[in-house]
């Protein structure tokens, strides 16, 4: 198999076979069909407290077989001030509370600790760079266990994302938190942890947790700097393959009760209650003279905590029922087995009846083995303890539950022996509930953390002389990404400043369900002249797809010019799959920018006539429209549209690139739509200097005139209300030549007045609102208003500004009442410069909202801000219509 890539898992968990090991395993068989070559530090170097510190592997080894290769920090002990001793009291010092010093003593500590996290971090760069390391998954690396490690790998994931250009390649994974684990004996100290290393915040991380309880609570701990997602521990439910019973291997019979326990032997875990309960249930079958027995299988590692397991015997034999217990050594899932003879805990879970969970109150917050008897089809038993409601009660699995809280926490009382004892004693009872928990567990355990990893985003360093990025998003375009694609490709040039050297195209997938990937996939292959680099967004929404995608630009270019040791201009466009580009679109474009020294470049549209040749009427708007629009943008600079515009990479990066904003559709949050408008508002009120590049030529798909032309005549086509919403307009050929028809003079006229009343707020108010000194200042632009109306204008941009105490228009949609406020107030003198400047055939402005009818003149104003205000209604945004016809 050819392995292209490496993904390493960091655990700070210290054991060989945990929950945590066995999770980071299903992610690794899911990583090797996507021929990533999985490796695994098991954190002996990390929690020093499990006394593995610097110690070989041997045995763990064979653990994992060929699906993780386990590795570590090379001589990590000669790393300063990383031993035993230190580690161990830097840490009761910072963080347990256990040790005071002075305040002199505790600066040292913090020098110490920040001079080995730099030389650590370096070290594990070094590791990561000889294994090709594209991803990283850190297990629990919020627990505060070893600080100098924990501030190591951020550092590390900064430096090596930066010198390899990559994105979000970090998936850092709290399975526990301080909160909540190891909290009887304090481990942790008490809150609000002042020492402990919080989540930063990073462009290269991704922090998941198990359940929204903790997502809640560690997003407030970090002051809700950082975002966590909450994403569920994994489970097969097609259960493929063969397992084998070992009943009779264990002396049971198939009419006795086998419960199996599979978690560590610690005292936390409460095993104890497992024996006792078997002790008591075999003495109600003896009781009511049933020839059943119930036997306790317990797979884990009895060395770990050597007195606790020595206890355990201690009490199977005190209650007599020693035959019914088996310690049977620690198991490995059928996947980790190299021999075909080993007994799996596949095979424990297939020949089971029940698995047990009976942890104790706030030790666990998941539970595996819950999870792992569901996809098996078994029943379970738990406990009720602090997180069983949040991950498996409320979606209506059933089990018995004892009942315990953090107060009453002791051993199963008579109550719960008497529901367990009529529930192994109902059969049909036992499978049905297996089978609906089976059926639950299918929909709302089958997450797989694998879903937000980006299997293309580290395909290597960005080419010396590649100056330019083109950003494609793509959601099932296959009946016309050829098309796009042969244009992108087939970009000429003057002077050989636009070639297969000097430009590459990022094509983000955003959940493609047809074949336009593989379509991608096979023009790369034919076209290896171009670098093609396909990732993936699994955000919905085209906004998060540019995002994606810039943001991927971005850093590899920066990457790149560290590398290299420059600093060089690099432009980032954005493209639509919707729209084909002209032949020198891109040379076009670039040149603008560069004689202009640009910061913001947008493109020209238009529409082929041959697809209105039958429409004469409607192709007749579309014109006046982009006439307009060609005016207004040759004089403002005009704004980014996503089916074409560019913008140089440093400004990108000043502003904060591309931002989601979400707005409510049906009681859901959704994605706003207009982040190409909104970015290029911020690139402007931040002083960057937009241009405008005539030639840089874009062909519209008229699809969406196609496929909704009602919409488009009122004035509907993105929605209503102020909602923004997108429709897929991609047409049903057969069903829509019928519809291809032209508009009537009436539907002309109103399609007309939509288009042009979305216009001029966005193109023509509001570069004078976002800039007003042009309106002084350039002689171009108060020609156009002619002096005294921009005399006019300027100073009434200034007394909305003063009204509304608006520092700037930056932020989404501030500007729009401010500009839908001057359109009214200047709509004459507006509609005035257009004829004057495009062309009579504009005509004069829409007829007001009737409402205005009996307003007063000298009350005008008054009610203008009244209606443009009225956001409850919606009245001003379904006049000026949504976000453009054309």
């Amino acid at each position: 198999m050819n392995i292209r890539a490496g993904a390493i898992f960091v655990s700070f968990d210290a054991v060989a076979v945990s929950g945590v090991t066995v999770e980071a395993f299903k992610v690794a068989k899911n990583l090797a069909r996507n021929r990533i070559k999985s490796y695994l530090d098991l954190g002996y170097d990390i929690k020093i407290d499990k006394g593995k510190f610097n110690k070989p592997y041997d045995y763990e080894k064979e653990i994992y077989s060929d699906i993780l290769t386990l590795v570590r920090v090379d001589d990590i002990d000669s790393v300063p001030y990383y031993n035993v001793s230190f580690i161990e009291h830097s840490h009761n010092i910072l963080i347990s509370g256990k040790t005071t010093v002075s305040s002199e003593e505790q600066e040292e500590i913090m020098l110490a600790i920040s001079e080995s996290s730099r030389q650590l971090a370096h070290r594990i760069v070094q590791l990561w760079e000889g294994l090709n390391i594209s991803y990283v998954i850190v297990e629990n690396g919020t627990l505060p266990e070893n600080i100098i490690y924990t501030k190591a790998l951020y550092l590390a994931i900064d430096a090596y994302g930066k010198r390899h250009g990559l994105g979000n390649f970090v998936i850092w994974r709290d399975h526990d938190l301080m909160w909540n684990s190891e909290k009887t004996v304090m481990k942790y100290g008490l809150a609000p942890y002042p020492d402990v290393v919080k989540p930063i915040k990073s462009n290269h991380i991704t922090y998941i947790t198990l359940n929204n309880h903790l997502k809640n609570k560690l997003e407030a701990w970090c002051h809700h700097e950082v975002e966590i997602k909450v994403k569920k521990n994994t489970y097969d439910f097609t259960r493929q393959g063969n397992y084998t019973n070992i009943r009779k291997n264990l002396s049971v019979r198939d009419n006795d009760i086998l419960i199996a326990r599979t978690t560590r032997i610690i005292p936390q875990k409460r095993i104890d209650r497992d024996i006792y309960l078997v002790h008591r249930l075999n003495q109600r079958f003896l009781q009511d003279c049933v020839d059943r027995k119930v036997f306790l299988v317990v797979a884990g590692d009895p060395h770990e905590d050597s007195t606790f397991y020595q206890e355990l015997r201690a009490l199977a034999k005190k209650l007599n029922i020693e035959s019914f217990i088996n310690f049977i050594g620690t198991l490995q899932h059928k996947y980790a087995t190299a021999e075909n003879n080993t007994i799996t805990i596949d095979d424990l879970y297939y020949t089971c009846d029940l698995v047990s969970f009976l942890t104790s109150w706030d030790y666990d917050s998941y539970g595996n083995p819950i999870g792992e008897a569901i996809s098996f089809q078994r029943c379970y038993i738990t406990t009720s303890y602090e997180y069983y409601w949040e991950v498996y009660g409320q979606y209506g699995f059933e089990a018995p539950v004892m009942a315990i809280s953090e107060e009453r926490d002791g051993l199963p009382d008579e109550a719960f022996i008497n529901d367990l004892y009529e529930f192994v004693n109902n059969k049909q009872r036992m499978n049905d509930v297996a089978m609906r928990n089976f059926c639950i567990g299918r929909q709302v355990l089958s997450d797989n953390v694998i879903d937000i990893m980006d299997f293309n985003s580290f395909e290597g360093d960005m080419r010396d002389n590649v100056f330019v990025s083109i950003v494609l998003p793509v959601y099932n375009e296959s009946n016309r990404i050829n098309d796009v694609l042969l244009s992108l490709f087939n970009q000429k040039t003057y002077r050989g400043m636009i070639t297969h050297e000097s430009y590459e195209l990022i094509i983000v997938d955003n959940n493609s369900t047809d074949d336009s990937v593989e379509k991608i996939n096979a023009f790369n292959a034919q076209n290896p002249l171009l670098d093609i680099h396909i990732i993936k967004e699994t955000v919905q929404g085209v906004s998060s797809a540019r995002k994606r995608g810039m943001d991927y630009a971005s850093s590899r270019s920066k990457a790149r010019d560290s590398r290299l040791g420059v600093q060089k201009k690099h432009y980032i466009v954005s493209a639509d799959a919707d729209c084909t580009v002209d032949p020198y679109w891109l040379h076009a474009l670039i040149e603008k920018m560069v004689e202009e020294n640009g910061d913001l470049g947008t493109c020209n549209y238009y529409y082929n006539e041959e697809s209105f040749r039958h429409r004469p009427n409607l192709f007749r708007e579309i014109q006046k429209t982009l006439r307009c629009r060609d005016m207004s943008f040759s004089l403002f600079g005009g704004f980014p549209d996503g089916k074409g515009f560019a913008v140089e990479r440093t400004f990108y990066d000043k502003v904060g690139g591309i931002e989601i904003f979400y707005q409510l559709n049906n009681g859901r949050f959704v994605e706003h739509l207009s982040d190409d408008w909104d970015f290029g508002i911020r690139v402007i009120a931040w002083g960057g200097n937009p241009v405008y590049a005539r030639d840089s030529r874009v062909e519209i798909n008229s699809r969406r005139l196609d496929t909704i032309l009602e919409e488009v005549i009122t004035g509907t086509a993105y929605g209503q209300d102020g909602i923004i919403i997108m429709k897929d307009v991609r047409p049903d050929v057969g069903e829509q030549r019928p519809a291809l028809c032209d508009t009537t003079p009436a539907q002309s006229q109103q399609v007309w007045f939509y288009s042009i009343k979305d216009y001029i707020p966005k193109n023509v108010v509001l570069p004078a609102l976002l800039n007003p000194q042009i309106l002084l200042e350039n002689p171009a632009v108060r020609e156009f208003f002619t002096g005294p109306v921009a005399d006019r204008l300027y100073q009434r941009i200034r007394e909305i500004k003063h009204e509304s105490r608006i520092i700037d228009f930056k932020a989404i949609h501030a500007y729009k009442t401010p500009a839908y406020r001057l359109y009214f107030e200047f709509c004459n003198e507006i509609f005035s410069a257009l004829r004057r400047a495009v062309g009579e055939d504009i005509g004069f402005p829409p007829p007001l909202p009737a409402c205005f009818y009996v307003v007063k003149p000298e009350e005008f104003e008054r009610f203008v801000y009244y209606f443009c205000e009225d956001r409850e209604s919606g009245e001003a945004h379904n006049y000026f219509a949504n976000g453009g016809v054309f």
